[in-house]
């Protein structure tokens, strides 16, 4: 990690307000891919700054979602408000081994006006943060001049100190084709220290059959920390002090809903990393965490019952 204090943490993407079924019934929550990882990196390590940038609506869903955001103490002082726009929604539902399928209404929603509506002030605090985490999805809901302006905006603070980090977290809904989505994820792994794919979603968009062809790739586009998600072949890392790691994954029996479990791994495994652990320790919490959340409904699993996993495991 390039800055001094292991203490800050900001994710960049879209929160909406999710809703997730339980019969004839629709539970409201909020989540969004980069928003869930910054709940389980502040849930994993409290002592950690963790900051969600985006843009939300002047409405009552906007400010139900800040209210969600408090109690998650995940800080929001770079959010900007749009007074045409209002937060995406989605849809959940899942089949009987828990593996998930989305309904989103999300096109023009308050996030794609991200860049538009950044200030110059916040620009210049993107770059004092320890660490800065984004996805696929963050640059995939805008439009292809907000693409730029954003990882120009990463590249400054990359530049100033920040250690960048990414995970691809391909949704083929939201790209024009696989051909757009793989010349603007190349342009952000060249750009990222840390980089979070799954073995899936590089087979899909790359052409790569497994995690060396992966890690390979990466590596020629100068990523020095790789953590690639190789689905029932477990975990691999590599960095260039550690090389390789691999960590096996039992599959959790029962799954009940995957939603969250990509996001939880990253947040864990960033906050982890923030704070010192070894790749080996920070992919073992990660993992474990994933494999929790998969046992419940919905993005973010209740804090009471994630604290209480926490303490059994500790």
């Amino acid at each position: 990690m390039s800055k001094q204090s292991n203490n800050t943490l900001l994710v960049i993407g879209e929160c909406m307000m999710e809703l997730w079924e339980e019969g004839n019934t629709y539970h409201r929550a909020f989540a969004g891919d980069t928003y869930n990882s910054a709940v389980y990196a502040k849930r994993f390590q409290p002592d950690i700054d963790v900051q969600i940038m985006t843009t939300i609506g002047d409405d009552s869903i906007s400010k139900a979602m800040v209210a969600q955001w408090e109690k998650d103490h995940v800080g929001y002082s770079l959010v900007t408000t749009s007074l045409k726009a209002h937060p995406g929604i989605y849809a959940i539902t899942t089949d009987d081994d828990g593996e998930r399928s989305f309904t989103y209404w999300r096109e023009g929603s308050a996030a794609t006006e991200l860049m538009t509506l950044l200030t110059s002030e916040a620009k210049t605090k993107i770059t004092r943060f320890d660490v800065i985490f984004f996805s696929g999805i963050s640059l995939a809901i805008l439009s292809d001049k907000d693409k730029s302006a954003l990882l120009s905006l990463i590249e400054q603070a990359k530049a100033l100190g920040s250690t960048i980090a990414f995970d691809p977290n391909y949704r083929a809904v939201l790209w024009d084709s696989p051909e757009q989505a793989k010349h603007w994820l190349t342009k952000a792994y060249q750009l990222s220290d840390i980089a979070l794919p799954g073995l899936s979603d590089h087979k899909e968009i790359f052409g790569h059959e497994n995690n060396n062809d992966v890690m390979d790739w990466l590596e020629y586009l100068g990523v020095g920390e790789i953590v690639v998600k190789a689905e029932s072949e477990g975990i691999y890392g590599y960095t260039r002090a550690e090389r390789l790691v691999h960590v096996p994954i039992t599959p959790e029996n029962n799954p009940i809903d995957t939603t969250g479990a990509g996001d939880s791994f990253a947040g864990t495994y960033l906050a982890a990393r923030l704070k010192g652990a070894t790749m080996r320790n920070a992919l073992q919490s990660a993992a474990k965490v994933a494999g929790f959340v998969v046992l419940h409904r919905g993005a973010i699993v209740d804090e009471y019952l994630y604290n209480n996993f926490l303490s059994r495991e500790s």
